[in-house]
């Protein structure tokens, strides 16, 4: 795993946040919610795919199946 993903999840974070402040500012709280929802499946999809590869690497390890 390279620190890259995590450097891309932190990012995506402080970007969401800082949208998330203006949008509320601004009177668009359910646009903000929306956003900040968006931020968070973005990253479950990165983690899903990396939960994906550790299982993958497991099977090959002990030879599974």
């Amino acid at each position: 795993m390279s620190v890259d993903l995590i450097f891309k999840i932190a990012g995506v974070g402080i970007l969401a946040a800082v949208l998330h402040s203006l949008l509320k500012h601004a009177g668009r709280e359910e646009v903000a919610n929306m956003v900040t929802l968006a931020a968070v499946a973005i990253v479950l999809f990165w983690v899903i795919d990396l939960l994906g590869t550790l299982f993958s690497e497991v099977k090959n390890v002990f030879k599974l199946f």
